[in-house]
């Protein structure tokens, strides 16, 4: 053999050696704080694995629906808990792929997403629901109603991603970067280089909150340790968010909607009063809301005005 192939034999089992290590350290530094403990929750066994959630108050059932987004968990509307249990029996889920629950290797898709928040309603709440979602767990909602009128009662939606958006399908570039992430090394590797703390951190300032002050260190630490549980396998939802099968048009499904639906928004959002306008255009049965002080997750940032919008939502 070579001296050249050797040396390259050599560096190329050491990079692999060192990249191995790398996302293992990752994977067990940050969720060594334990801070999304399971023992305050219950788990859903589901045909593609079992989802964690909560259940707390009494009064009628309303399920909450976190952003599909590997960094996050039900921990979304931990501040709203509280408020909500004294009226209503309040459910929290983690969507497959994220948090808690279980992270297959597969292509997630809305489908999917579909499947799940139907199943959750008819299997654990048993009864007809209200229902807030965020961000783009939103268009699984609207998908759900779709094709079960059954499950909800009031839909809440807090900043849907737009229409337009929605409609990205997969292309040649999107499904390329869809594979290396999921590659076992190297793609596991990229994702723990894009989920590490000062990008999670980056995150928070420039899309998640209006204000840094209110961001607090623990709050990173949980949207961090959400995303490296069950080993950083929350690489298989980001490489299909990246590839665009999350999306779907729900165009037809929103003009069918017939339910109080209500939707709430941050004026500091960029083209938030055009999401709403193209939402509204489908279906004159939306109401909406928007408040300031607000980025992409106004649940944990302004979670008082949150609540006060929500509940008189809810009230009607």
């Amino acid at each position: 053999m070579k001296k050249s192939t050797k040396c390259f034999l050599f560096f190329t089992s050491a990079a692999a050696a060192g990249i191995y290590t790398y996302n293992k350290f990752v994977a067990s530094a940050a969720t060594r704080k334990n801070l999304l403990s399971v023992n305050n929750g219950s788990f859903f066994s589901w045909r593609y694995g079992d989802i964690f959630y909560t259940k707390q108050g009494n009064g009628k059932p309303i399920l909450l629906i976190h952003d599909a987004n590997p960094a996050s968990s039900s921990y979304e509307w931990n501040k709203l808990l509280k408020k909500l249990e004294k009226e209503h029996t309040v459910y929290s889920i983690d969507l497959l792929g994220c948090g808690r629950s279980d992270k297959p290797n597969f292509h997630y898709t809305s489908y999917i997403y579909v499947q799940l928040i139907t199943a959750f309603v008819k299997d654990v709440i048993k009864e007809k629901t209200d229902v807030a979602a965020s961000n783009l767990s939103a268009s699984f909602v609207i998908m759900a109603d779709q094709m079960d009128r059954e499950l909800f009662d009031k839909i809440i939606l807090i900043n849907p991603i737009s229409i337009q958006k929605l409609q990205a399908a997969p292309d040649k570039k999107s499904k390329l970067k869809q594979n290396i992430l999921n590659l076992p090394l190297i793609g596991t590797f990229i994702y723990n280089i894009l989920n590490n703390p000062i990008h999670i951190d980056r995150s928070f300032r420039e899309n998640y909150f209006s204000k840094p002050q209110l961001i607090s260190s623990k709050l990173e630490d949980i949207y961090y340790e959400a995303s490296h549980l069950k080993e950083s396998r929350g690489k298989f939802l980001l490489s299909s968010l990246t590839g665009n099968y999350m999306n779907v048009n729900i165009l037809q499904a929103l003009k069918k909607l017939d339910h109080p639906i209500y939707l709430i928004g941050s004026k500091e959002r960029k083209n938030n009063i055009a999401v709403f306008d193209e939402y509204q255009k489908q279906n004159k049965n939306f109401e909406s809301t928007l408040l300031s002080n607000g980025n992409l997750y106004p649940q944990l940032e302004i979670p008082d005005k949150i609540f006060t919008v929500m509940n008189g939502y809810l009230n009607k």
